[in-house]
């Protein structure tokens, strides 16, 4: 090979070699580490699990029981056989719970307080004897009210869990996983008062003698702009514990860490976990609950069409730089409907789809009641459509 030539395709080859160092490849997510004995971070939107170490491990949850509590009696309030300004009368049961080893918000036999004020020390200043006093109230004692935590918790999926008591305090038959956790907490932020209580960082509880709440919760200072909510826990042999939510850019999601080994080392697993999630993930909204994104005809109805919206919202999480893999089907039961049609009837479906492969849906249902018109109001219908032309 000649000088010239050789000069040549070394020329190219280094080239070649610049152009493949301008080559962008496609962001990859870093291995993730954490010193929690179990981890799990979903998205809230979907349920997707984003990372778990462990995660259908079981453990002791310590305080992160008392999320159970307030969601059920933030249920109650629901399906309104209880009221937030409801006056709970604190009994000796609950009164004994200051002579214990947990954490108490001091409350006095025959103490009044309101449902609210009850949840609030729960949530912020992590009280057994609240805890106690509330389900006494709901469920008459302690004891039916933990049947009805288990039932609920059987309920939600939550596999690998049984409740012993109302407060989180050891008991060999008192455990969970970080997967059933997270399941709970997304049953938890349904309610935004959940949330309102577990983000409140200080409380004035009590004037005479002077009582303050804090919330042992330190990623509402730390985290202020992401995290809002739910609850930490620690006992000797849970380590130290925190299910955690937050969300940047309408992307929530839920982080749970158990058994982290030194103090506050479960508020920097929590960070990393939901930094983790927001730099590699997103969440793209498919579909709104309550959105109407169909109609049909109906023949003999009341109305001549029926709007259709999804009965929950549908959203999907994908890695950044894959939203583009992401699309959805509409499916609908028939191409019109005979009146009557009843509200909440199911007549269709959104079906998510990645890669062509079915990652969720949402069922559309009617939004109204559709009655049947008889011979008096189809003879006027008809009448008022010949008089119009």
């Amino acid at each position: 090979m000649g000088k010239s030539n050789l000069t040549r395709v070394l020329a190219c080859l280094i080239a070649c070699l610049i152009m493949v160092s301008m080559v962008v490849l496609p962001a990859q997510a870093e291995p993730l580490d954490t010193s929690a004995v179990s981890a799990v971070l979903i998205d809230a939107a979907s349920g997707t699990i984003l990372f778990e170490k462990n995660a259908h491990e079981k453990r002791e949850p310590a305080s992160i029981t008392k999320i159970m509590t307030m969601l059920l009696a933030l249920e109650t309030i629901e399906q309104g056989r209880l009221q937030l300004d409801e006056e709970v009368v604190v009994s000796e049961n609950a009164h004994r719970e200051v002579d214990g080893d947990g954490s108490v918000v001091f409350l006095e036999l025959g103490e009044r307080r309101t449902v609210e004020e009850l949840l609030i020390g729960i949530a912020v200043g992590s009280g057994n004897d609240a805890c106690v006093a509330i389900a006494e109230h709901i469920a008459g004692s302690e004891a039916q009210f933990v049947e009805l935590m288990n039932k609920r918790a059987q309920e939600l999926g939550m596999t690998n869990t049984n409740i012993a008591n109302v407060h989180g305090m050891p008991d060999p038959n008192h455990y969970t996983s970080a997967y059933d956790i997270a399941l709970m907490c997304l049953e938890a932020i349904r309610f935004p008062q959940l949330l309102k209580y577990t983000s409140i960082y200080e409380y004035r509880y009590r004037d005479d003698p002077p009582l303050i709440l804090w919330n042992t919760n330190k990623l509402l200072a730390w985290y202020e702009d992401v995290v809002d909510g739910l609850k930490t826990g620690w006992t000797t042999k849970a380590g130290y514990c925190l299910a955690a939510t937050g969300q940047k850019n309408n992307f929530r999601l839920i982080s749970v860490v158990l058994g982290c080994p030194v103090p506050r080392s479960h508020f920097q697993e929590a960070i990393k976990l939901l930094n983790y999630g927001f730099a590699n993930y997103t969440s793209l909204l498919v579909a709104d609950k309550g959105e109407v994104r169909a109609t049909l005809p109906i023949v003999r109805g009341t109305k001549h069409e029926l709007p259709l919206s999804c009965g929950r919202r549908l959203a999907v999480t994908v890695p950044k730089g894959e939203e583009s893999n992401v699309t959805w089907e509409l499916e609908l039961s028939d191409d019109w409907l005979e009146a009557p049609v009843a509200q909440g009837t199911v007549l269709g479906k959104i079906i998510a789809k990645k890669d062509g492969q079915s990652v969720g849906l949402t069922e559309l249902v009617a939004t109204e009641n559709v009655g049947r018109l008889g011979f008096g109001g189809l003879f006027r219908r008809v009448l008022t459509i010949w008089l119009a032309k």
